[in-house]
């Protein structure tokens, strides 16, 4: 069937009587953006970390190698969010997204082909562009689709993919076998690449930028006044609001990596397990993450997200504190399950409330300024704690000061005035 018969088919649907079509379109839009987070984020970026170790035997990649190439995705990202705000208006969602996901399969299509570092290198820098390019502007679809009431939620719902492609990448990635002449690890790569190809073919398809395209309004409850806050605060008040949820999201940004980083190396080295019963359990904390971005988002819907932001980072620091101090697996496993169950609560509450701060209109670009500050904490995270665990000689350090920064950004968050 032609792409033309099958967007004509698909304007029959979203015009149909409600009666006929009772599920509002707002959630196939947030069931297209889960598949995009599961691609940009879930395959990109997590299953790297599950395919690095053949990668690493088969090219003979030292350390510093290793560390380069995982950059270099950083790096893409990073200039591709600082881009957002120039090109969402531009181009809208769901062009962006698309071209984004078309981006990443194409560069994963590369990289199943080659085995050249610099090449490596490049090319999986364009996958964090790609990444960045798709992810900022499926979260600020929460915005658009969604009134203040619901929009938490639906943030959650999004980046459940990111979750999911954690458990799927678990599970394919140790049964990855040769294939014509590619070795398992390519093989991983190419089949990553032709399911983020197909992601981005759905998400041209279903998603679109605002319910007014297709004659709809936002889901949820309407507000009695609806108007763009970008517009009522003052430029300095924006740059002094952005700066503030900045410094809260950069704040989980280092502490939520000194974490994933770094705990299935202390299960290793600290509680003895195996790689095997260590990985196990780093499997529950993906299993756990698809349901924190729904839990936490619904939370902020109904207190706020100045408390939402406050019990999540209440959360996240229990996690860190009962494997800061020496409870043994008494203090291991439940630790596990707070930070599962915490792990996307921060980006799913920051997704919502720059819609609540900066409006429907400023939500992409508000959330990609944020995203950079928290950029930077996810980058100064892991390195800090590197470097204090070679002072004391593991990590237990670290994570006592990754709960202390959890604490005082309970009290940022707290300091948050309402949204107008």
């Amino acid at each position: 069937m032609s792409l033309n018969k099958i967007e004509a088919n698909q304007k029959k649907l979203l015009h149909m009587p409600m009666v006929q079509r009772p599920l509002h379109y707002a959630w196939f839009v947030v069931m297209a953006g889960s598949l995009a987070t599961f691609c940009c984020l879930g395959l990109a970026r997590f299953a790297f970390g599950m395919l690095l170790p053949s990668m690493s035997e088969a090219l003979a990649l030292d350390y510093g190698q290793r560390g380069l190439l995982g950059s270099s995705y950083l790096i893409g990202y990073l200039i591709m969010v600082a881009m957002i705000p120039f090109l969402a208006p531009k181009l809208g969602q769901r062009k962006l997204i698309t071209g984004s996901l078309l981006l990443i399969s194409l560069s994963m299509l590369g990289i199943a082909w080659t085995e050249n570092f610099q090449t490596l290198c490049l090319l999986y820098g364009l996958t964090g562009v790609g990444s960045g390019g798709a992810f900022v502007p499926v979260m600020s679809l929460a915005s658009q689709w969604f009134y203040p009431s619901h929009r938490g939620r639906a943030a959650g719902l999004l980046l459940s993919g990111a979750g999911l492609g954690i458990i799927v990448s678990g599970f394919i990635v140790p049964k990855l076998v040769p294939f014509k002449g590619l070795l398992g690890w390519q093989t991983g790569w190419l089949l990553f690449a032709i399911i983020s190809g197909a992601t981005a073919l759905i998400a041209y398809l279903v998603i679109r930028n605002h319910p007014s395209e297709i004659g709809q309004e936002p889901y949820g409850q309407r507000p009695e006044t609806i108007s763009d806050n970008v517009k009522m605060r003052p430029p300095h008040h924006r740059a002094l609001l952005v700066a503030h949820l900045g410094i809260v999201y950069a704040i989980y940004g280092g502490t939520y990596m000194i974490y994933a980083s770094f705990i299935v190396t202390s299960m290793i080295d600290s509680y003895k397990l195996s790689e095997a019963d260590a990985g196990g359990l780093w499997a529950w904390v993906g299993f756990l993450s698809m349901f924190s971005g729904a839990l936490f988002g619904g939370l902020s819907d109904r207190l706020g997200r100045r408390m939402g932001l406050a019990v999540a980072f209440f959360v996240l620091a229990l996690a860190f504190l009962l494997v800061a101090r020496d409870f043994g697996f008494l203090g291991l496993y439940p630790s596990i399950i707070l930070f599962g169950l915490a792990a996307w609560s921060i980006p799913t509450i920051m997704a919502a409330a720059s819609g609540d701060y900066f409006g429907a209109t400023g939500a992409a670009s508000g959330l990609a300024a944020v995203t950079l500050v928290f950029a930077v904490g996810q980058s100064l995270g892991p390195i800090g704690a590197g470097f204090l665990a070679d002072i004391t000689g593991d990590f237990s350090a670290s994570y006592a000061a990754a709960a202390v920064a959890a604490v005082i950004a309970i009290l940022l968050s707290l300091m948050l005035k309402a949204p107008r």
